[in-house]
């Protein structure tokens, strides 16, 4: 009976050390076809690697260059607007534009072994600032600029470099970018490539931000010009508790004087509802000054009013003046006030 047992303890014990063996030597990247386990996907290393290795060196990036026993041939070196390296004691400039560092390297090599320099050099590539391949972020985000791409970057690596959507980002991202006309394409000599025809990618930012789906976060090329919109603003201002700025991030949400002052905890002691005004600028920039009776709508005996965005709802103390010309005043004037607070920034 024991051995019986001990025959199975053994038995047992044999296929797991087989599962772990055949587990630890499971290949950890699958070449092209092979397959793994049911429910284990084997990938051949992560795209970011890989697309590193694929930088093309342009003009204006600097390279740090290093050649064993050659110091004088060491160092940071510029690509000029030609494409080319100079290096010292080469005296035929090495072509670097469209080639990685790795394949800068090999023609460093050649060139050095051609030149009868050095017989076996060792020679080291590395991209230490990007400066051809830039694009530029504009628009709601928290640090618009010019970023250069160091790698292959997709939109959402872009917004992050840019510090992030700002809190008035609107709902669409923008790419303008310049692609060659596909008539011309690959034409040369007496043909060369037409101009470069512009044009618009318009991506769902709520979309893309929540992953929703993953086909918009996109590859930016150099060149491109990425510009995230700006949601339009309504301002509360004059005697309410809790004036401000209130960005309208989803645009099919209406937004009414009654939600407004629901935004800002209402009326104040002092207010002169019967007397609040909505200062609109219209399409060809003139301003609109629309009367409002807040007390009688606050008691639903007034219907209610739409508000648009880059409205001013001001509510007059009762004991400012009554004219029209000095509630749009105090009302610019406390606009102004409440958009320091809220680091707004004015755009005339």
């Amino acid at each position: 009976m024991k051995g019986s047992f001990f025959r199975a303890c053994n038995a047992f014990l044999f296929v797991l050390l087989s599962l772990g063996l055949w587990i630890g030597t499971a290949p950890a990247v699958a070449q092209k076809g092979e397959t793994g386990p049911p429910g284990v996907t084997l990938t051949k290393g992560t795209k970011a690697e890989e697309r590193v290795a694929d930088y093309a060196i342009g003009p204006g990036d600097v390279l740090r260059i290093s050649v064993s026993d050659a110091p004088e041939l060491s160092g940071k070196f510029r690509v000029t607007d030609s494409g080319f390296l100079a290096l010292p004691t080469l005296l035929t400039p090495v072509k670097a534009e469209g080639l990685t560092a790795l394949e800068l390297t090999n023609a460093i090599v050649k060139a050095l072994q051609a030149a009868e320099l050095i017989r076996e050099p060792v020679v080291n590539v590395f991209v230490e600032e990007y400066h051809s391949r830039t694009v530029t972020v504009l628009g709601a985000v928290a640090k618009p600029s010019v970023y250069p791409l160091q790698k292959p970057t997709t939109v959402l690596e872009l917004l992050s470099m840019a510090g992030g959507l700002a809190a008035t980002a609107g709902p669409t991202l923008t790419i303008a970018r310049q692609e060659q006309s596909a008539s011309m394409e690959g034409t040369t000599g007496d043909n060369p490539a037409g101009p470069p025809e512009k044009s618009t990618l318009s991506i769902d930012l709520n979309k893309l931000m929540t992953g929703k789906d993953p086909s918009l976060n996109l590859d930016v090329r150099p060149g491109d010009v990425v510009s995230v919109s700006t949601a339009p603003v309504i301002y509360v201002v004059g005697a309410v508790n809790k004036p401000g700025a209130f960005v309208l991030q989803d645009q099919r949400a209406s937004m009414t004087a009654l939600k407004a002052m629901g935004l800002v905890g209402g009326l104040t002691g002092v207010a002169a509802g019967s007397r609040s005004v909505i200062i609109r600028k219209s399409a060809d920039g003139q301003k609109q000054e629309l009367h409002i009776d807040l007390a009688k709508l606050m008691h639903g005996k007034l219907e209610d009013q739409a508000l648009l965005g880059d409205d001013i709802l001001f509510v007059p103390d009762s004991r400012m003046k009554k004219g029209m010309a000095a509630l749009t005043k105090a009302a610019e004037t406390a606009e102004y006030a409440v958009i320091l607070e809220a680091g707004y920034h004015v755009v005339q």
